[in-house]
């Protein structure tokens, strides 16, 4: 066999294998580290060209509590609205990322992680059960733990004691992973040492720090 036949063969299979693999068509849940112009999802969608990445994180959103008194904040209560609107997008969803918790853990709701924990275990029930009645094959559901909060003397009033909630979460979040109900990331634990080199306000997180979440989950993704 000549060397330019050979090489062409090669070439064909190079290309059948990458044309082969299949895209993933991700679900992004998530709140304003999310849906920041810098945040995670924008960061994982450069990693990932090839996927399909439908953004429905919005700034304030929690796992199930009416944040701010607003029913549009529970995305227990708008979990089927983001499956509709995926579905206009895309004909199925592999996989689905959830990063949500820190409006959860804000001072107002003390005293309810563990309804958080409950909320959130609802809350993959019902995605799993909303995706598979519009298409054969069950999604992968993937669990970010939320990122840590900065020290009360520097975060605002509504969030003091935010850092102890979101840890006692990111704990239980773990606990249920290992009952198999989805797949986990802590990035509570990957952050917490220098989290405030990557956060102005102890809150929200700048893009050196959202791109450092998106690399984490990226690792799973390439997993699956």
């Amino acid at each position: 066999m000549n060397r330019a036949l050979l090489l062409m063969i090669l070439g064909l299979f190079q290309f059948s294998k990458l044309y082969s693999q299949e895209h993933h068509k991700i679900l992004a849940i998530g709140d304003s580290n999310g849906a920041s112009e810098n945040g995670w999802v924008i960061q994982l969608s450069k990693m990932r060209p090839n996927d399909t990445i439908i953004n429905v994180s919005v700034p304030g959103n929690t796992i199930g509590f009416d944040n701010l008194n607003q029913e549009r904040l529970n995305t227990l209560k708008n979990v089927d609205k983001y499956v509709n609107d995926a579905f206009e997008q895309v004909e199925t969803i592999s996989t689905v990322l959830i990063l949500l918790g820190t409006n959860d853990s804000k001072a107002v709701f003390d005293g309810k992680e563990w309804e958080v924990v409950q909320n959130l275990k609802l809350l993959v029930a019902n995605l799993r059960v909303h995706i598979s009645e519009k298409q054969v094959n069950e999604p992968i559901v993937v669990v970010v733990s939320p990122p840590p909060y900065g020290p009360d003397e520097i975060l605002a009033e509504k969030y003091l004691g935010g850092n102890e909630r979101v840890k006692f979460l990111a704990k239980e979040f773990d606990a249920l992973s290992k009952q198999r109900l989805f797949k986990y990331v802590n990035i509570y634990e990957a952050l917490e040492t220098d989290f405030m080199k990557y956060s102005h306000d102890g809150v929200h997180l700048d893009s050196t720090g959202q791109k450092i979440i998106a690399e984490k989950i990226n690792v799973v993704l390439n997993n699956e």
